[in-house]
């Protein structure tokens, strides 16, 4: 895979980092940081600025699978992502065909497995989610 410079850094996650499969994906926060009508109208707002922005709209699985390609190291194949997405392989592979299409991912032979292909990060997903990441600090604030 080829390095590709730019001012988004994600913030790496390490296994250690992902729930476990009886764990559930979403983890409670102490009730006193936000309150749930708080952390709704917080992404009603990123969801309002996304789908008022020129950036084409994603669907959540979409999203959430460019930002795995994106945040965790590793190599990212349609077997990998669908067993950490809790997702189909065919799941996978429709949304990898839309995120190709968009330029935001691209896929690319894997060296180990010749019957696989490896889901590789461009410099156009880096600049969605630079622009996604910073709509989202913007309306933290």
């Amino acid at each position: 895979m080829t390095a590709i410079k730019t001012a988004f850094a994600p913030r790496l996650v390490t296994s250690t980092d992902l729930p476990k499969p009886s764990q559930p994906l979403i983890r409670k926060i102490p009730t006193d940081r936000i309150s749930r009508k708080d952390s709704l109208a917080f992404w009603h707002r990123v969801t309002l600025a996304t789908v008022r922005s020129d950036a084409p709209d994603l669907s959540a699985r979409q999203l959430a699978m460019l930002m795995s390609i994106y945040l965790e190291d590793g190599l990212h194949t349609v077997r990998s992502l669908a067993k950490h997405l809790g997702v189909t392989k065919a799941a996978i592979s429709r949304a990898t065909d839309s995120l190709c299409k968009l330029g935001y991912i691209e896929r690319k032979p894997d060296h180990r497995d010749k019957r696989s292909v490896v889901l590789a990060r461009t410099s156009a997903g880096i600049h969605f989610l630079s622009e996604f990441a910073d709509i989202i600090q913007a309306e933290r604030h």
